[in-house]
């Protein structure tokens, strides 16, 4: 039996890291495919794309006609090959070229919040672009798989309490392959260099920008779970030292109201309580003969009368 839950709990255990690294990987990727991080470099695939359809040349020749269409509208619709942006007239009114840093602008959220009808590998599988990568579609996916890991983990923690001998081992264990599970992503460049230069590589990057937020977070968390089970542990050790102590002094309590008394060579022990009750037994004696002497007495004075 105690075999089989050690295995058991090895067994749990490499399953609780590996749900914990994947969980980071996961956890990696959404967050580097939040707007804000990934705008920089969907900046540079949106520019690719304007250049391609000549975006400048364009709006500098139909920007009198923008001009002329917003005397009675307020939002002029551009649509050009798979570029379709939406430039509210007041843009257009100050000058063709904050119409172009709109346009860029506009084309980069395009892209990220593209809508897809499609599941997420679907879409990869039977789109052209590749852009659903890079989309808040994807985001949502990986996010949606960490919270699957999180689901995971707990399972996994549950069963590693449950076959676990020392309870409280559980927290200083979890939290150690937290802290285990999240040193690979303190420096993921070197699994990079692994890869071949080009726009693979660059692509690939994408993902794992936010890498060293998600090793930071996660190594905090372990370290205060490590540290809650190591206190339980010594709190475990305290409580076992007080019980101790308190034993230790109680008996020496109890040996000093003990009263020892010999009789030949045995040796008795008895309490206060038990003294107290021998006491009061003899003064009870003591009263009882002395009683018996003055009732004698007065008979023997009445007898000599």
């Amino acid at each position: 039996m105690g075999l089989i839950r050690s295995g058991a709990v090895v067994f749990f255990s490499g399953l609780l890291f590996l749900s914990l690294f994947l969980g980071n990987i996961f956890l990696t990727v959404s967050w580097s495919l939040e707007y804000e991080a990934i705008e920089p470099q969907l900046t540079k695939f949106a520019s690719e794309m304007i250049e391609e359809i000549s975006f400048d040349q364009l709006i500098t020749e139909s920007y009198p006609l923008m001009q002329l269409y917003c005397e009675s509208q307020e939002v002029f619709t551009f649509s050009e090959q798979e570029l379709n942006i939406e430039i509210p007239c007041p843009i257009i009114n100050q000058g063709s070229q904050q119409v172009i840093e709109y346009g860029i602008q506009q084309s980069i959220k395009n892209i990220y919040y593209q809508e897809y009808e499609c599941k997420f590998w679907e879409c990869i599988k039977n789109t052209d672009t590749m852009f659903v990568l890079v989309s808040d579609k994807a985001r949502e996916y990986w996010n949606s798989k960490f919270h699957l890991s999180i689901i995971v983990a707990s399972v996994l923690f549950i069963l590693l309490f449950i076959f676990i001998q020392s309870k409280r081992s559980v927290l200083t264990i979890t939290g150690a392959l937290m802290v285990v599970a999240a040193i690979p992503f303190r420096k993921i460049n070197w699994i990079l260099k692994l890869l071949p230069e080009g726009d693979f590589r660059e692509l690939f990057s994408v993902f794992f920008t936010s890498a060293y937020n998600v090793f930071m977070t996660m190594i905090i968390i372990g370290i205060i779970i490590f540290l809650v089970g190591l206190a339980f542990e010594f709190f475990k050790i305290g409580l076992k030292l007080n019980n101790l102590f308190h034993w230790i002094f109680k008996r020496k309590d109890d040996k000093k109201g003990e009263i020892h008394l010999t009789e030949n060579e045995n040796q008795k022990t008895f309490t206060k309580e038990e003294v107290k009750k021998m006491v009061k037994k003899e003064i009870k004696k003591q009263k009882l003969k002395k009683d018996v002497k003055e009732v004698v007495k007065e008979e023997l004075d009445k007898t000599n009368k």
